[in-house]
């Protein structure tokens, strides 16, 4: 595979410090706030797990959170594009290709990227799990990102052991070289439960904000029925709850890395 590094591209990586914290429902709404401002956005799910066979698109597995995005961004892009590669069980990406007998192809996903920048002026590309995650024996999530020169936004939790893995995923950034365009803070499931719990959702964000040294907004408050809901909903809450100039940051001007 060829190690040439591409021009830089207009867009965001959107990650989280873990598996469950939201990253797709934040990704969705920044690209439905995108397309409602008139903004050509693009989408890429580029590996997945706990794929399906989705109508109309033959053999090809699909991750549900592939079709979430392409829906809220209106993309037209071909699914070998938009998700290129999925496996069909649930797990991590590296353990379901070899349970598959199968690998997972960085090439295939950095074609699929280089074709989807060509066609749009910003992207949104959503990693699996959190920067760490190994995608083969040589590549983690972060080299993706890496790898896509995009800046990174960083899904967190606000919940009792988020600094931990915020500031961790920070570091990670910081030690490759990734930009981190912002920490999201989402007060993803399940609810703190107990007084001390709840003490340490309302504090941590004021801790993140002394020590991340990057934007951080939110937390996004949870709504179990948002997902069903549609694009444009979703928006007007990242929007409500993030704010606007957080958002025009990561969409307008020089949005990129290297």
């Amino acid at each position: 595979m060829s190690r040439r590094r591409p021009p830089a591209v207009r867009g965001v990586f959107i990650t989280g410090t873990d598996t469950g914290v939201g990253k797709t429902l934040v990704a969705c709404a920044l690209a439905a706030w995108c397309r409602e401002r008139g903004l050509d956005v693009g989408v890429m799910k580029p590996i997945a797990t706990g794929g399906r066979r989705q109508r109309g698109t033959g053999t090809r597995r699909l991750s549900n959170d592939a079709v979430r995005l392409a829906r809220a961004a209106g993309a037209a892009d071909p699914w070998r594009l938009i998700n290129p590669v999925c496996f069909r069980e649930p797990i991590a990406p590296w353990t379901a290709a070899q349970r598959e007998g199968k690998a997972v192809s960085m090439a295939a996903v950095l074609r699929a990227f280089d074709e989807l920048r060509a066609r749009h002026a910003f992207l949104i590309v959503e990693g699996i799990g959190g920067l760490r995650v190994p995608l083969n024996a040589r590549w983690a999530v972060v080299d993706l990102a890496q790898r896509m020169r995009l800046p990174v936004v960083l899904v967190a939790r606000t919940h009792l052991g988020t600094l931990n893995h915020t500031l961790l995923s920070v570091e990670c950034l910081r030690r490759v070289g990734v930009p981190l365009a912002g920490v999201l803070l989402n007060d993803a499931p399940p609810p703190p439960r107990g007084a001390m719990a709840r003490l340490a959702a309302r504090t941590n964000p004021r801790v993140l904000a002394r020590l991340i040294q990057a934007p951080l907004a939110g937390p996004l408050p949870f709504d179990a029925g948002l997902p069903s809901r549609s694009p444009a909903a979703c928006s007007r809450w990242l929007s409500r709850h993030v704010g606007e100039p957080f958002l025009k940051r990561l969409t307008d001007g020089p949005t990129r890395a290297g």
